[in-house]
């Protein structure tokens, strides 16, 4: 009986020491130091020691983002709100010009790097910027055009909470993102018709054009929304233009609650209530919608590379939120950040 005591303690602890040991890599991490090689792992240590160098460089690399730049991401609304069009756009290109010489992350050194290179670097989840111009205005004949590699990094998100009594206007509240870093829309496509004015026309066709996102208010509240450009439709000119796109159901026809109701399959009420399941309380609970709705979108450009045909800027998004699957009142979600895209002709 002892030794089967001193057996299951050994094989708790060994246990706890692969709990403990399979949760502390969870998380990508660069170390400094390299495991002590041995005459049977030599060669695993000096596999680890250049990926740990070249993590650590890309990092590095990754800070040297300019004050200018991270400022704009941190803060973009500001060039919607405080300034007009001409400021906005010149203090923009101003921070985009200094993110290029400090960081250099275009879109060319981006395709360079190897999954491994990337993998724990956060730059996935942003977009290139457009180095070596200081233009910020593509001049376009008239024509068909095509818009690729389109991609939306958010730097804020704002939640607009309304009042108890449903009259007092209220402001946007700034939120704490729950998220990890999945939220970019990136590789979009989109149509671009040029008329003989200058106007731009938009028409938005598919790509990772949606991000289930989750942001926390100050209350503790968790608003989970749908931040997307779905079949986005802009009009404007080569300074800035605006648009309406789709915001689907956070949640599908099939997804069943806690009781198992659902839009498309499951129960039709609660089954400990099936007496009062027509009652205006529960209805709404028990009716499922699954109907999308509109947001609204502005763009602006701020740098553009006239031999390339990349066009980079900041933009500001206002849709709702989840409804639990019409179960809620949706909330207002502002949305600002930097976008980027590469256009050509058709």
């Amino acid at each position: 009986m002892r030794m089967a005591a001193t057996n299951n303690n050994q094989y708790t602890a060994e246990a706890a020491q692969y709990t403990y040991e399979t949760e502390a890599v969870e998380e990508p991490q660069y170390y400094t130091q390299a495991p002590q090689a041995n005459s049977q792992s030599w060669v695993a240590a000096a596999l680890f020691a250049a990926a740990a160098a070249t993590g650590a460089a890309f990092m590095a690399m990754r800070n040297k983002v300019s004050s200018g730049y991270e400022a704009i991401r941190e803060d973009p609304e500001a060039v919607f709100g405080q300034m007009g069009r001409t400021a906005g756009v010149a203090a923009t290109s101003m921070a985009l010009a200094g993110a290029a010489s400090a960081a250099s992350l275009t879109y060319d050194e981006i395709q360079s790097l190897s999954y491994m290179e990337m993998k724990g670097t956060g730059l996935s989840n942003t977009c290139p910027i457009i180095a070596d111009s200081s233009e910020s205005k593509l001049n376009l004949r008239a024509g068909n055009y095509k818009i690729n590699n389109m991609c939306l990094e958010p730097s804020s998100f704002q939640v607009k909470v309304p009042s108890p009594d449903g009259k007092t206007v209220t402001d946007f509240e700034k939120t704490k993102l729950m998220t990890r870093l999945t939220y970019t829309l990136d590789g979009i496509r989109a149509d671009l018709a040029v008329g003989g004015d200058g106007s731009w026309k938009i028409k938005e066709i598919d790509g990772i054009d949606y991000a289930a996102t989750t942001v926390q208010l100050a209350g503790g509240e968790r608003v989970p929304f749908l931040f997307t450009v779905k079949n986005l439709a802009a009009s404007g000119d080569a300074g800035q233009f605006l648009g309406q796109f789709d915001v689907a159901s956070y949640r599908g026809a099939t997804f069943l609650d806690p009781k198992g109701r659902g839009a498309a399959t499951g129960y039709d009420n609660a089954v400990a209530l099936p007496a009062a399941s027509d009652t205006e309380e529960l209805a709404k609970e028990n009716t499922k919608n699954i109907a999308g709705s509109v947001g609204t979108i502005a763009f602006k450009v701020a740098k553009v590379n006239t031999e390339t045909g990349e066009v980079a800027g900041v933009f500001e998004s206002i849709q709702p939120s989840d409804t639990d699957l019409g179960s809620k009142v949706p909330k207002d979600i502002k949305t600002a950040g930097v976008w980027y895209g590469q256009i050509s002709p058709a």
